[in-house]
């Protein structure tokens, strides 16, 4: 199997090896749902050395965005340090950093996530307790749009209101130059809503993380013909999911080669050119 098809994981994970198994543990509790693997470097480049074989065609990753959230404030700058050092050492890493809401030096930590490696801001706001739309934000977005940081968020969740999709329309409308990926196809557990509030936009993006296991591939088929198949990237959520399995749940869809193509890798790459 010597012409592998690349694809780009554009949604990781990853934690210090002395916390990754609490961290999944907490990560389970908090969804109640099973973990596929803890979120340690090593697993992280375990799933670069597959090769995922799918009706007979192979495919392998070669390259991940990885990110975690600052919990709390003190954990912003250790966070970002780990990170920053996992793409200095490897370059098939693309870092984005985090900042807490509660941070006092939040435009501070933004402005300087770009000269240690990190390319673009991560933030859960059902984990850091913060509504997307709340105006105490609107600095940070600001900020960001002014320099071209994007911004990835984790959205959607069954119990909690603060990453709803309407919040991210929010922001998009009060910022219609921020570069913003909209996590888990726009809203985990809220895909019907996602599909109806959200605005295409060529500043909108989305990644079809922790999605792919509750949707058919007709929903997947809307979303690309509303806002267009150059907007959406495939991730896994590692360490949430296989991404082997993420994957074929993709192919089964029986989406055609170029789709599969740009959501795969290309549209990654384009983006990645547009941020760097």
């Amino acid at each position: 199997m010597s012409d592998l098809i690349p694809i780009i994981d554009a949604h990781c994970h990853v934690f210090p090896d002395p916390i990754a198994e609490k961290s999944k543990q907490a990560v389970s509790d908090f969804y109640d749902l099973p973990m596929y693997t803890a979120g340690t470097v090593q697993n992280l480049k375990k799933e670069r050395e597959r090769v995922i074989s799918v009706g007979g065609t192979g495919y392998q990753i070669t390259r991940q965005l990885i990110c975690a959230p600052a919990v709390t404030p003190k954990q912003t700058a250790s966070i970002n340090a780990f990170i920053a050092q996992l793409v200095q050492e490897d370059a098939a890493f693309i870092g984005f950093g985090t900042l807490h809401p509660r941070d006092h030096d939040r435009l501070e930590i933004l402005q300087s996530l770009r000269q240690h490696g990190l390319v673009g801001l991560k933030l859960h706001s059902d984990l850091q307790r913060f509504d997307i739309d709340d105006p105490e934000m609107d600095p940070v977005y600001a900020e960001a749009e002014r320099l071209g940081i994007p911004v990835l968020f984790h959205m959607g969740d069954r119990k909690l209101d603060f990453s709803h999709p309407r919040r991210a329309r929010a922001v998009l409308e009060r910022f219609p130059h921020l570069i913003v990926t909209a996590a888990h196809m726009g809203g985990y557990s809220h895909w019907d809503e996602a599909f109806d509030v959200l605005t295409p936009s060529e500043r909108l993006y989305f990644d079809i993380s922790s999605t792919l296991q509750f949707i058919d591939g007709s929903l997947l088929r809307r979303f690309l013909d509303k806002f267009g198949e150059t907007q959406f990237f495939f991730g896994s959520d590692m360490p949430m999911w296989d991404p082997a399995k993420e994957l074929e749940r993709l192919l089964s869809f029986g989406l055609p080669e170029h789709t599969l193509q740009n959501i795969l890798h290309d549209n990654f790459m384009r983006y990645i050119e547009e941020i760097v």
